[in-house]
């Protein structure tokens, strides 16, 4: 896809050549017609005593300066041309753009369905861990040793509040802070939802 894309910038890159090349001839054919009367002049006056090689010179003179405006006249014919082959360039290049954008959507979103599945992964192994540690909370809480303060020894024996000092600061800083009205838990495994979102294929879902 690079290459169509490379390819098509290239095109564009050559038919402005194409333009420039043209309108710089044309300038060039220009000068040289609006210098041709002046040339002429020199030598009209000898050719009308009848100077031969003055004649001569002013036949060549003239000859040149109709081949000028015959080129002129192509070159300005063949500008509107070169000017349309340039547009059909450009519109190329951006459906190239466009079809390249939708290729790179389509593959960095199933980089990220994928770098999703591996946290849904992280997840599942997250809540086998957490149960595992729950229940060894609740068997120390079932014999520690009784104590004025028995609901602060279970709320720190439950290891909610090492979990969330624990936790990475991000994202689940900025989910706090940026979507506080967001609902934990219950949705589709985040590879899922990654995929229906990007309108890919569906994914399996990891087991929790």
């Amino acid at each position: 896809m690079h290459r169509n894309l490379e390819a098509a910038a290239e095109l564009v890159a050559e038919r402005r050549k194409n333009i420039s090349d043209i309108r710089a001839a044309i300038a060039a054919q220009e000068k040289v017609i609006a210098a041709g009367e002046q040339r002429r002049q020199a030598h009209t006056l000898q050719a009308a005593l009848g100077d031969v090689a003055a004649k001569d010179t002013l036949a060549k003179l003239l000859h040149e300066d109709i081949a000028a405006e015959r080129i002129l006249a192509d070159l300005r014919l063949s500008l509107p041309q070169a000017e349309r082959e340039l547009a059909y360039a450009e519109q190329a290049q951006k459906a190239a753009e466009a079809e390249f954008r939708r290729t790179e959507v389509v593959r960095l979103a199933r980089e990220r369905v994928a770098a999703a599945a591996e946290i849904d992964k992280a997840f599942a192994d997250f809540s086998a861990a957490w149960s595992k540690y729950e229940t060894i909370g609740r068997a120390l809480f079932g014999v520690s040793d009784d104590n004025p303060n028995q609901i602060y020894l279970a709320e720190h024996l439950d290891g909610l509040l090492r979990l969330s000092a624990a936790l990475p600061h991000q994202p689940f800083f900025d989910l706090r802070h940026r979507h506080s009205f967001a609902a934990i838990g219950g949705g589709a495994p985040l590879a899922v939802a990654e995929a229906a979102f990007w309108r890919l294929p569906p994914v399996e879902e990891v087991a929790a």
